[in-house]
């Protein structure tokens, strides 16, 4: 067979004649290895996700002595028990209520078949090429060269057109069929970045100014006096290059939480391979909000600032939600990340890819993590045909139509004066619907089946599957949140403020069953949908509103009982802590 490499200027060309051994070529001990490995099954091509409108291929060469870091996610076993316990654990009504498993139980129950290793790993020996393994993924870091003749494609380099961004994308590549039959997802070869979307800057003309204190007052969040305790923690994810600054975070505490200790306004811990705090240049919007939202609702609960940061979003949430499975992580995650549309289009992100990092969000749940997503702002997430991936049809966020985390939409004061009833925002779309990746997991059937029964307006049938995921779960403010940046002091909205609001109240329900002597609250959904007794139902609005805060032709309203913009409404704290203190869970761990 021939390999051909194009590396820009260097190509790599060589024959091989496996019968009688001979081999002509620039690079034969690469070629020799590569025959050895490929010439005893059938390749499987996987083909390369077309370029989105925003990027191009550009000009430049890729070095072919650049490294990659390309990571295999083998299948792993025992997966459908793990949902069955992660279901069970989360029940309030279950006897298994809280008894979570392990981490190392976890690991244990759900470790690759040793022949699937096997198959990777010689692969990867025969080709000269060293691995490491962590639980199912096998990494490896190797020139573009020696990619390119081991899964016999080409790497060209892409750039973004507004932002000038860049990065390195393989073309269509091939797996050896006894490789392809062990791997579940490959990630590094195709991925892009989130598109560059911050929070939604406030109106200036809108009066309605949200502080911790205004939070505090809506949802009656007080009763609980966190320790301090390191059994305890929250942490905020963030992804595409965002920071915070230690200079923001001290001048917001001491704006808005004047009484706040030292430890208060502090961050606990950042975990991060590539970025460090920063208190010199451009701190991120998104960052900031996060953290400082989290914090300042739940003052005293030890928070952490986790950050994963290459150019490749799918594989970003990969690697978080695989380094989060550990049973001292913290207990709850606020992500205010994600996106409404055609993943594959946009983000280079492949069915298999989805799929496999929602089985991480299945072994966190059975773990007794919390993972709270921002649901989006764009609304239903029609576009009025303005992209051709659209075809017509209604997209809510990913990562939060997973069935394992609970998304959180977002709402604003009537006439913007707190204190009034709340509706869903309208400066931006509150992003919900049904996921075409999903279905609707048990516990929230039979809320959305009424308000399908029932609602009136609803878009065309062809545009959102009845029968899938349906997101929010829940809603809070999500406008005219104070925040500071750089030492200035702006408002900014979008579900990446509610998620953190939410998720602060999360943590303050763990820091009471634990002093109770109760365990974490976990994977929240079934929780939530049994006690809509807990959230104030939100019947004005409707999510038919762009991210630019247009109307769009199709979309939902907001209807008494839960409905696909701001889920079963927002939240009563007194009433929330008093289920959850009712609920029971002691802690004590299942026996697998």
């Amino acid at each position: 067979f021939w390999l051909k490499v194009d590396l820009g200027s260097n190509v790599l060309l060589g024959s091989v004649s496996v019968g009688t051994m001979m081999l002509t070529g620039r690079f034969l001990p690469v070629l020799l290895a590569i025959a050895a490995t490929l010439a005893w099954s059938e390749p499987v091509r996987y083909e390369m996700p077309k370029l989105p409108s925003q990027w191009t291929m550009s000009g430049s060469v890729v070095d072919a002595e650049a490294l990659v870091g390309i990571r295999f996610s083998l299948h792993q076993r025992h997966l459908d028990t793990v949902r069955e316990i992660a279901l069970q654990v989360s029940d309030p009504t279950s006897s298994m209520y809280g008894r979570y498993l392990s981490a190392d139980d976890i690991r244990e129950l759900t470790e690759p078949d040793p022949a699937h290793i096997a198959a990777v790993g010689g692969w990867l020996d025969a080709a000269g090429v060293s691995w490491t393994r962590q639980g199912e993924v096998v990494e490896a870091q190797l020139t573009v060269r020696t990619a390119c003749v081991l899964l016999r494609t080409e790497f060209k380099r892409v750039v973004h057109g507004e932002t000038q961004q860049t990065a390195m994308r393989a073309g269509p590549f091939f797996l050896p069929k006894e490789v392809d039959e062990s791997v579940a997802a490959v990630y590094g070869l195709h991925g892009l970045p989130l598109p560059h979307l911050p929070p939604v800057a406030a109106d200036p003309a809108d009066p309605a100014n949200v502080t911790p204190a205004v939070i505090a007052q809506t949802y009656g969040v007080s009763g609980v006096t966190p320790l301090g305790s390191v059994n305890n923690r929250q942490a905020v994810a963030e992804f595409s290059g965002e920071k915070t600054s230690i200079a923001d975070l001290k001048s917001f505490f001491a704006r808005y939480l004047p009484n706040a200790t030292e430890s208060q306004s502090s961050v606990y811990k950042y975990v991060s391979h590539r970025i460090v705090p920063t208190t010199t240049g451009m701190p991120g919007v998104e960052a900031e909000l996060d953290i400082e939202y989290i914090m300042g609702v739940a003052p005293g609960v030890l928070t952490e600032f986790w950050y994963v940061g290459s150019l490749d979003f799918c594989g970003d949430v990969k690697q978080w939600s695989s380094d989060i499975l550990e049973d001292d992580a913290p207990l709850v995650h606020s992500v205010s990340y994600g996106i409404q549309g055609v993943i594959w289009h946009q983000l280079g992100c492949f069915p298999w890819q989805v799929a496999d990092i929602d089985a991480n969000f299945a072994k966190l749940a059975a773990n007794g993590k919390t993972i709270i997503f921002a649901s989006g702002d764009s609304g239903s997430g029609h576009t009025n045909g303005l992209f051709p991936w659209s075809r017509g049809a209604l997209y809510p966020s990913w990562p939060a139509s997973s069935p394992w985390v609970t998304a959180v939409g977002a709402t604003r004061f009537v006439d913007q004066q707190p204190g009034q009833e709340e509706m869903a925002v309208d400066q931006y779309g509150s992003g919900g619907g049904f996921s075409k990746m999903f279905d609707a997991f048990q516990a929230q059937k039979a809320a959305v089946a009424r308000y399908l029964d029932s609602a009136t307006g609803l878009p065309p049938q062809s545009m959102f599957p009845a029968g899938g995921r349906a997101t929010p779960d829940v809603a809070a403010l999500g406008e005219g949140y104070e925040i500071v940046v750089n030492g200035h002091v702006f408002p900014v909205g979008g579900t990446s403020a509610s998620a953190p609001a939410f998720a602060a109240m999360v943590s303050l329900l763990n820091e009471a069953r634990l002093q109770a002597g109760m365990s974490p609250m976990g994977y929240l959904n079934p929780f939530l949908y049994q006690h809509p007794e807990a959230f104030t139902d939100v019947t004005l609005g409707t999510n038919a509103i762009s991210r630019a805060g247009t109307p769009v032709k199709y979309g939902y309203t907001a209807a008494a009982g839960w409905d696909p913009v701001t889920g079963l409404g927002t939240p009563l704290f007194s009433k929330l802590l008093s289920c959850a203190l009712e609920v029971g869970g002691a802690i004590e761990p299942v026996v697998v």
